[in-house]
């Protein structure tokens, strides 16, 4: 048993590291323009059982004033981004791309939120740190220069999974006067979410999801994202010491299989869902879309053709640096458009 675990730790630290080299060579084959955290927070755990403290990454659009923005004047709607990584490898700064295609336009306060990593901070931490982070903003929503009834959250693979989850798990603690710690004073409203191949339904085995993808079984050579090796150490990392028996029906845990009532009273009226042609998770995906618009919602499901899952991450070449500008700025239209919307209100 100890070997067994050190050779899994041994496997995480690897492709940790694999993770920050290919992050850095991405950005060195196309530079991020200027692009860094105008601030970073550190804010304390207040929801979830394991103590400690995680960072915000706050960017702030050109033009941003800040003597202004603490007066309550002109406050800035506020992006939440969840980064992927199967909840055990990744960093805020790997979305700094997308960060930069809505910042650059001046209309937003991006937040990319740190939250711990599984194993050390297995299941439920990561998905609790991503509601505290989304709390401590409403609450501190004035001083940040943001208005928290203008709130949009975009998460990549398992950050879009955790914008689902977030919402789901902050209802029921509401209905249920659960956790006398959320100061219910003090809520804000997510206009929409906009989900990058997010895995919705964990019920399924990995070999279950490959055969659910004609498209990905027909290739020769697999992509290294969608792995068995890599998606076992996601998996276990993120339930580590947990019974095996574990329901992950859960709502928090496979936000597509949510009833539709849930759906309907958690979720935004706006839900945006780009998935990879390429992708395993490809088929749970289009079914999470169609629930969501059954419960009621404004839907819009895009699939990338031709690419893998976290294919964004992974530019090798021009086609694919031009096409994931075109996604990236495409929504952030769907994000302006939201607000055009509320803004006639």
């Amino acid at each position: 048993m100890a070997f067994e675990s050190l050779a899994f730790h041994t496997k995480l630290r690897i492709l940790r590291w694999l993770t920050r080299l290919l992050a850095w060579l991405d950005r060195k084959r196309h530079p991020v323009s200027t692009i860094t955290p105008t601030s970073q927070i550190s804010i304390p755990s207040t929801l979830s059982a394991s103590p400690g403290n995680f960072d915000l990454h706050i960017y702030h659009p050109p033009g941003y004033n800040q003597s202004s923005t603490k007066k309550g004047e002109a406050l800035y709607p506020v992006v939440i981004v969840l980064h992927g990584g199967g909840w055990c490898v990744g960093h805020a700064r790997h979305d700094e791309r997308f960060i930069e295609t809505v910042t650059q336009r001046g209309r937003a306060v991006v937040v990319a939120v740190n939250y711990r990593l599984a194993p050390e901070h297995a299941y439920p931490v990561p998905l609790l740190d991503c509601v505290d982070a989304m709390l401590y903003i409403w609450k501190n929503a004035t001083a940040m220069g943001v208005d928290k009834h203008r709130t949009f959250i975009t998460g990549f693979s398992v950050g879009g999974q955790m914008a689902f989850a977030s919402q789901y798990w902050l209802a029921q603690a509401i209905a249920q006067h659960e956790h006398p710690q959320i100061d219910r004073a003090s809520l804000g409203t997510v206009k929409a979410i906009t989900a990058f191949y997010p895995p919705m339904d964990l019920t399924k085995t990995r070999a279950q999801r490959a055969a659910s993808n004609p498209a990905f079984m027909a290739l020769k050579k697999k992509p290294a994202s969608s792995s068995k090796l890599i998606g076992d150490i996601f998996d276990r990392a993120y339930f580590w010491n947990l019974p095996d028996t574990i329901d992950k029906s859960q709502i928090c845990i496979s936000p597509g299989l949510a009833p539709l009532e849930m759906m309907s009273r958690a979720l935004p009226n706006h839900i945006y869902v780009k998935l990879a042609g390429l992708d395993p998770l490809l088929a749970e995906g289009k079914a999470a879309a169609a629930q969501f618009e059954a419960a009621g919602k404004h839907v819009e499901c895009e699939v990338v053709e031709n690419v893998p899952h976290y294919w964004d991450h992974l530019g090798k070449t021009e086609h694919e640096k031009t096409l994931r500008s075109r996604v990236y700025e495409r929504a952030a239209d769907e994000m302006e458009e939201v607000l055009r919307n509320v803004n006639k209100l």
